[in-house]
């Protein structure tokens, strides 16, 4: 009883921070990325009919990609492939408390380059103009020399975790990052709760009102579909609902976002 009465109250508190927004005369907005998805699956189905409403951007790891990912995408058009890093593989050195780096400079510009050129490759291959070239580092890291010679190859987007700091990093490339991680992954993955989980929508939300990061980037919603629990899925269809149905929040489409466009409705 005191859990679900936790819950009723988080959920009051983003409801207070829209109506924050829209007192102000603006409107809060929203976007969801999925990372790691490979194959098609039950999950992936339950993904796609959930964020209908929203629009998402799902980031495909190429070398793992199943072709029949394509076909089971075909009549999804909300939602929009990006790059995935590579192989989803740590070069990294252990033991040095680096964290986890498949686009870090461990191997060096060349090799890393040829690696994203490889995976570009292929996504675009299969998924044709519903690729956006767009790269989602794995574990959200990405060293700041590759951002030219990515943008340099015609790569539009980047997306990583937490505020940004430029918009424009450089020429034609555009930050759009997720804030909000409703997985706790320390033991295995496992839905963080509810209060948690608002607590990080509402700590991106406040900051952008009152001008301390970007208030133009909207707040994102980072999944994992394969790994998402039951209480995971539910926060997730519950908050996909509330945004859709609030007057001072909006979804936002990626092909929007990272084309540099005003955000519209998805």
């Amino acid at each position: 009883m005191a859990k679900k009465a936790d819950e009723d109250v988080a959920w009051a508190q983003l409801d207070a921070e829209l109506a924050n927004w829209s007192s102000e005369g603006r409107t809060a907005t929203f976007w969801w990325r999925d990372d790691d998805a490979s194959a098609p699956g039950p999950k992936l189905d339950k993904l796609v009919d959930i964020s209908a409403p929203c629009a998402l951007l799902l980031a495909v790891i190429p070398t793992r990609l199943d072709p029949s990912l394509r076909t089971t995408l075909s009549h999804a058009p909300h939602v929009h492939i990006a790059q995935h890093g590579y192989a989803h593989i740590n070069h990294a050195p252990r033991g040095l408390g680096l964290g986890a780096w498949e686009l870090g400079l461990h191997r060096g510009l060349d090799q890393v380059m040829a690696d994203l050129d490889a995976g570009h490759a292929i996504l675009k291959d299969q998924f044709e103009s519903n690729f956006l070239p767009v790269v989602v580092p794995p574990w959200n890291r990405i060293a700041d020399e590759l951002l030219k010679p990515i943008a340099l190859r015609g790569y539009y987007g980047v997306s990583a975790f937490g505020p940004r700091d430029h918009k424009h990093p450089e020429q034609g490339l555009t930050i759009v990052n997720a804030h909000c991680d409703p997985i706790r992954w320390k033991s295995g993955p496992q839905f963080r709760g509810v209060t948690k989980t608002i607590a990080q929508l509402l700590e991106h939300l406040q900051a952008r009102r009152t001008g301390t990061v970007d208030a133009d980037e909207p707040t994102g919603l980072l999944t994992h579909h394969i790994d998402l629990d039951a209480d995971g899925w539910n926060f997730c269809t519950q908050l996909a609902s509330m945004i859709d149905q609030h007057d001072a929040a909006q979804w936002c489409s990626p092909e929007h976002l990272f084309n540099a466009q005003e955000c519209t409705s998805a």
